[in-house]
């Protein structure tokens, strides 16, 4: 068997409730020329257990020996991924059947696009939510400086494209790594979204971005001041400020932060 045409990467930490239905979402794709690298990252339940169970040759089974956290675990895939094509996918969402032929079509048809997602289903607690993504790369880069428009499980990007960017994923940057690594990619690639649902992204209680809103936010910050500098935007601390609550969707509270907002966009605009 030669290399396969995409690897698609997914960390497994914990995930036994739901990995079944993911798992089985990757290997019923209509396209079949990829390696299904699953690292399990020190899982205590029966994560492991299921992923056994399986026997198809796709499937490349890593086990961290202790738990090393979503960054490390990631950095490390990725150098374990040997096709043209890195295809995320998380232990809790579901692909549709055909994400995988539509996104290498895709690629293969847009030599100048280096990462790809899609729009995706919000769905869990009884409710399916559709959510239109930005398509074009100069609005996803106009809303990155506010926050990313990009949902990495929903992602397949060109390996060679993060030849240069060890590391990969900034452990520095926790809870908005992703974030941090397409401030990076963006400038030297262009990214898309394609207008069709591709992925069910599931919603429950333990998600990362529930837990660790405070730091998610704080770092996010830091991600977005690096963006304005890069853009060469100027600003002030206080614009600053209100251009970080909008990015994080925190409340505006009076009305001199609603002036200092519409003299930013001004400026911006």
């Amino acid at each position: 068997m030669g290399v396969p045409l995409i690897s698609v990467l997914m960390p497994v930490y914990n995930s036994g409730p739901f990995l079944k239905e993911s798992i089985d979402s990757v290997l019923s794709q209509t396209f079949s020329d990829f390696e299904f690298i699953i690292i399990n990252d020190g899982s205590s339940d029966n994560s492991e257990q299921i992923i056994l169970t399986y026997n198809d040759s796709r499937i490349k089974y890593f086990k961290n020996e202790q738990n090393l956290g979503l960054i490390a675990t990631l950095n490390k895939g990725i150098d374990l991924c040997n096709a043209k094509y890195i295809a995320r996918m998380d232990a809790d969402d579901i692909c549709m059947p055909e994400r995988l032929q539509k996104q290498y079509d895709f690629m293969e048809n847009h030599a100048e696009v280096g990462v790809c997602g899609c729009d995706y289903i919000h769905f869990g607690k009884g409710k399916q939510i559709y959510h239109k993504s930005h398509h074009s790369h100069d609005i996803i880069l106009g809303w990155m400086l506010f926050n990313s428009s990009m949902v990495h499980p929903a992602l397949i990007m060109r390996k060679d494209l993060l030849v240069n960017e060890k590391p990969y994923l900034n452990s520095q940057y926790k809870h908005v790594e992703d974030y941090e690594l397409w401030s990076r990619l963006i400038f030297k690639s262009k990214f898309h979204n394609m207008p069709e649902a591709l992925l069910k992204y599931r919603i429950h209680a333990s998600q990362v971005s529930k837990k660790y809103r405070g730091e998610q936010i704080e770092n996010g910050n830091l991600v977005r001041r690096t963006l304005l500098e890069k853009v060469g935007l100027k600003f002030t601390e206080e614009e600053f400020r209100m251009h970080c609550h909008l990015g994080s969707s925190q409340i505006i509270t009076s009305m001199n932060d609603l002036l200092i907002i519409e003299k930013w966009f001004h400026s911006i605009l």
